[in-house]
C-alpha cells in the first residue's frame, strides 16, 4: 500500500486507509444530512431550525473532509514527483558516465562532450535563452553523443580511414542517442540536439537533410560548440587549429553550414582567446 512520509518524525500514513477512514467518515456524515433533510421535508417545524443547522455542519465538515484527503494524495503526489526527479538526476548521472567511457576508447575524444556542453550552455545564454533553459542546454550538449555507445569500437578508432559502410553505421548514433535520452523529462524541450546535430544549414547533413531553421536551434548551436571544440583539438588526420583560427573557418562554412548567430554568439563568448589571437597574429 501506498504511503506518504511526513517530515519532523511524523510517521508514514497509508494513502489508502486515509482515503478508507474517509469515505466511512463521509458515509455517516452523509447519513446525517440525509435524516435531517427527511425531517425538515415532512414539515416538522419543531426541529426544522436545528435540524438545518445540522446539515449545514455536517455539508462543512464534509467539505473539511475532502479538503484534509486532498491535501493527502497532493503531498503523495509531490513525494512521487520528488522521487523522480531525483531518479532522473541519477540516470543523467550514469548516461554521463557511460559518454565518458565511450570517449575513453578514442583518445582524440575525451572530454570532448562535456567541453561541448558547457560551450552550448554559454552560447545560449548570450542568445537569450533563460538560465534554466540554458542549463538545460548545457546537460543536452554533454549528451549529444551518447547514441556513439551503439557504434563498433574500430569505427570510433578508425575515424580516419572510416569507409562508406563504417560512415553508414556512425550515422545511426544520432537516432540511438535521441531515443536514449527520450525518458529525460528535465531536458525533454532540447532533447533534438542529440538526434540532429549533424543537420547543416544548406539541407546536407544527417539524419534527415533538415534546412535553415527547420533544424531546432538548440541542435544549431550544438552544431557550431561541436564543430569549434573537433577544430580546436588533435584528430588523427591534423592537428588542433587555434581557436582564432577555428572562429574564422566556422564563419567561412556560414551560412551554408551553420547558422550564422549561433556563429556569433561562439565569437562572442570566446572574445578574450579570439582577440588576443589577432592581435598576436597582426603584431
Amino acid at each position: 500500500m501506498a504511503t506518504v512520509t511526513k517530515e519532523n518524525g511524523r510517521s508514514s500514513i497509508p494513502v489508502g486507509g486515509c482515503w478508507n477512514r474517509g469515505h466511512s467518515f463521509s458515509a455517516i456524515l452523509l447519513a446525517v444530512a440525509v435524516c435531517a433533510t427527511i425531517v425538515v421535508s415532512h414539515g416538522w417545524q419543531a426541529t426544522s431550525l436545528v435540524m438545518g443547522g445540522v446539515v449545514v455542519v455536517v455539508v462543512g465538515l464534509m467539505l473539511l473532509r475532502i479538503h484534509w484527503s486532498l491535501n493527502v494524495l497532493s503531498s503523495h503526489s509531490e513525494g512521487l514527483s520528488e522521487s523522480a526527479a531525483i531518479a532522473e538526476e541519477h540516470y543523467i548521472d550514469v548516461l554521463l558516465r557511460i559518454v565518458r567511457s565511450v570517449e575513453a576508447r578514442d583518445k582524440y575524444s575525451i572530454g570532448h562532450s562535456e567541453r561541448v556542453g558547457k560551450l552550448a550552455g554559454k552560447m545560449a545564454e548570450y542568445m537569450g535563452f533563460s538560465d534554466h533553459e540554458a542549463r538545460q542546454l548545457g546537460t543536452a550538449g554533454q549528451l549529444h553523443d551518447i547514441g556513439m555507445v551503439a557504434i563498433p569500437e574500430h569505427i570510433i578508432v578508425g575515424k580516419a580511414k572510416m569507409g562508406v559502410q563504417g560512415f553508414r553505421t556512425i550515422k545511426t548514433h544520432s537516432q540511438i542517442g535521441y531515443d536514449v535520452l527520450m525518458p529525460l523529462q528535465s531536458i525533454s524541450g532540447v532533447l533534438d540536439v542529440a538526434r540532429y546535430h549533424h543537420e547543416r544549414m544548406n539541407g546536407t547533413g544527417y539524419p534527415e537533410g533538415l534546412r535553415g531553421e527547420e533544424i531546432p536551434l538548440c541542435a544549431r548551436i550544438v552544431a557550431v560548440a561541436d564543430a569549434y571544440d573537433a577544430m580546436t583539438h588533435d584528430r588523427p588526420q591534423r592537428l588542433a587549429l587555434s581557436s582564432f583560427s577555428a572562429v574564422e573557418e566556422l564563419c567561412r562554412c556560414a551560412p551554408a553550414g551553420y547558422d550564422s548567430d549561433c556563429v556569433n554568439a561562439l565569437a562572442e563568448c570566446l572574445n578574450f582567446p579570439v582577440l588576443e589571437e589577432a592581435l598576436a597574429v597582426t603584431a
